[in-house]
């Protein structure tokens, strides 16, 4: 058990297990003893610096939410995936012990479906694989099984769902970074490239947000570091001058609300960068270690990461992303009461850090129209997913989770399909085989073309 236990802590530690993944594939490749060293070391380092910029980015975020839901009076049920997966978790024994097991083993029939399907994509994101594994348990436990059947059917399904995610996306992301070096491993995988396609047919043939010509006088909004302190100031002036003094006053600690607001916004772009820096980091050390494990373990894999790897290669798309999808969210929040009767919170964190991948993603098939178009509807979705899910499962009272929704749209449908299992089993092996028929083919492509 205390093999298990330390197997699991590793897969919830993502600077650990992303260090690991570099070591093996640079013993590998037989590289030098300083060169193991020091890749699996940059590895571990460059995860920690992203860490800590998205830490940053949610400590600077957070004052804005309050305010922001003050301000303009909303009420209802906050959205959050880690915190009602951790809710449920302790509120059923059952589901806390089968999922532990599930979320182990199903990374390794993960690792096992690389290497002999053809979706050949590793998904290394821990907490999302934490949050997969209790959905998984839950709809299992939801339809009545024991413990082994959960256990043993569950752990297929996560390793299933944590290879089909990445290939869904990977057409996209290929795009984005023009390239197969890297995946997405993220539970809103199905949001995000839904509202990109929907972003696709509105945008056309609409310009890049990242070629965006500019006159000379606004031309440091080409900077990424200025655009984003620019909008984030706008964004953090129009709630501090609406709230007030007083109101601000409860998170400012004696600091003026308007410079309080400035130094949030700044605060905020510092995170951002910091971020950035983290993901250059990683991504330059975790490739080419990556390489060994493509080559000698598991031919041709790909390394699937968290969605902020794809943050550096378009920021001006991630920030439409981001303001887009926040008011997507407030729409939806008059739609989700009228339609459910229940009203999801905006998620401000979830606006920025996945409504701005579904920026990025529209920006790539559809111009800046694209990812403006992309950022809203996916606010819409994830809004109105989580009402939909909040009603179907009776506000989640049942497994002591009520006042929590989901924010992972992928989390949300699997949960509902598992409604009922065999349907929602034939789904997945249905997505499994025609997503492996369409990697093929793209191999084939790929090799004709050559």
């Amino acid at each position: 058990m205390q093999v298990l236990n330390f197997f699991l802590e590793l897969l919830q530690t993502p600077a650990v297990i992303l260090a690991v993944v570099a070591l093996i594939g640079l013993i590998a490749q037989r590289k030098r003893f300083p060169d193991v060293l020091s890749g699996t070391v940059k590895t571990a380092l460059g995860y920690l610096v992203l860490s800590a910029g998205s830490s940053l980015l949610v400590t600077e975020i957070l004052p804005f939410v309050g305010l922001f839901q003050e301000v303009f009076q909303l009420s209802g049920f906050a959205t959050g995936s880690e915190i009602i997966v951790g809710a449920i978790q302790q509120s059923v024994p059952v589901i806390a012990s089968t999922s532990a097991i599930i979320m182990g083993v199903g990374f390794l029939v993960n690792i096992v479906l690389a290497r002999f399907t053809p979706l050949k994509y590793i998904f290394l994101t821990g907490h999302m694989m934490w949050i997969s594994s209790v959905a998984v348990a839950f709809s299992l436990y939801e339809a009545g099984f024991s413990s082994g059947v959960i256990i043993g059917v569950g752990s297929v399904i996560q390793g299933a769902i944590l290879t089909l995610l990445p290939a869904i996306a990977q057409p996209i992301v290929r795009k984005i970074t023009g390239g197969n070096d890297i995946a997405i491993a993220h539970l809103t995988t199905l949001g995000t490239v839904s509202s990109a396609y929907v972003g696709k047919l509105v945008g056309r043939n609409s310009k890049s947000a990242e070629d965006m010509k500019l006159p000379e006088g606004l031309k440091f909004f080409k900077d990424t570091s200025m655009s984003i302190a620019i909008v984030m100031f706008i964004f953090y002036m129009l709630v501090v001058l609406m709230a007030g003094p007083e109101a601000v006053g409860a998170y400012s600690g004696g600091t003026n609300y308007i410079i309080y607001g400035l130094l949030k916004a700044l605060g905020f772009t510092a995170g951002v960068l910091v971020l950035l820096q983290g993901v250059r980091m990683l991504l330059g050390e975790l490739v080419p270690a990556f390489k060994g494990i493509s080559d000698k373990l598991v031919p041709n894999a790909v390394p699937a990461l968290d969605v902020p790897a794809l943050f550096g290669f378009a920021p001006n798309s991630l920030m439409l992303g981001f303001i887009f999808a926040t008011l997507g969210m407030i729409v939806a929040m008059f739609i989700s009461s009228a339609l459910f009767g229940v009203v999801p919170l905006v998620s401000i964190i979830g606006a920025f850090f996945t409504g701005g991948v579904a920026g990025i993603m529209g920006n790539a098939l559809g111009g800046r129209i694209g990812a403006m178009v992309s950022g809203f509807v996916y606010g819409v979705e994830l809004i109105l997913f989580s009402g939909f899910t909040y009603k179907l499962f009776d506000h989640f009272a049942a497994v002591g989770a009520e006042g929590t929704g989901h924010d992972c749209i992928d989390a949300m449908a699997l949960m509902s399909i598992m409604k009922s299992p065999i349907a929602g089993i034939i789904i997945i092996v249905g997505a499994f085989v025609l997503l492996s028929v369409l990697e093929v083919r793209y191999q084939k492509k790929l090799a004709g073309g050559k």
